[in-house]
């Protein structure tokens, strides 16, 4: 996605979660012109926000949730439409949905939704385009990787028939220098 046009649309999903605007001021999203600057702009976030409003903002942001990604998720859920969700949920590794990873129905009944896997010498690159474009090695918060967060809510609203809620990133390739898988915690709000 564009940088300009993210950082629009960050600045007005702000608005549309009762951001005051002398906060947004502050956070400064138009000041973000570069990929280096959108760490500046997640750090304000993080010293102004609550964790769940930052959350709430970035995982409206993740990309790649129309095409392929869309028309799979949603086939796979009208396919197995009636399923129970832990029906659902073993049949997710035999899918052909796209960008979806394994998850897991925790006890607690909160999902946790797994991209990559882990990688003891830390040589697994982050998947996120604007990432990329950062020169290595790259410190951001986690806060920023709720953006991918939100593609796996797509995802698995579409194919599971259920209302999510982002509660944590856990763990991210980024934050953990490549070691770790990203790994996000969703409340499971309605089905």
């Amino acid at each position: 996605m564009p940088l300009l046009r993210t950082v629009m649309k960050l600045e007005q999903t702000m608005r549309n979660q009762s951001v005051p605007e002398d906060i947004i001021a502050q956070i400064n999203p138009r000041g973000a012109t570069s990929e280096e600057k959108i760490i500046e702009v997640i750090d304000q976030m993080d010293r102004l926000l609550s964790k769940e409003q930052c959350l709430s903002i970035m995982e409206r942001h993740g990309c790649c949730k129309t095409g392929k990604a869309d028309k799979t998720s949603l086939e796979f859920g009208r396919e197995h439409n009636g399923k129970t969700l832990e029906e659902k949920i073993k049949l997710i590794p035999q899918s052909d949905i796209a960008y979806i990873m394994q998850c897991a129905l925790n006890a607690d009944g909160t999902l946790s939704t797994f991209w990559g896997e882990d990688d003891p010498n830390g040589i697994s690159t982050c998947g996120c385009y604007t990432i990329r474009e950062l020169p290595k090695p790259v410190d951001i918060s986690k806060t920023y990787c709720a953006c991918c967060g939100g593609l796996q809510r797509h995802i698995y609203q579409n194919a599971l028939s259920v209302q999510l809620r982002l509660i944590e990133v856990v763990s991210s390739r980024i934050s953990s220098g490549g070691k770790k898988k990203c790994e996000f915690l969703f409340e499971i709000i309605g089905e």
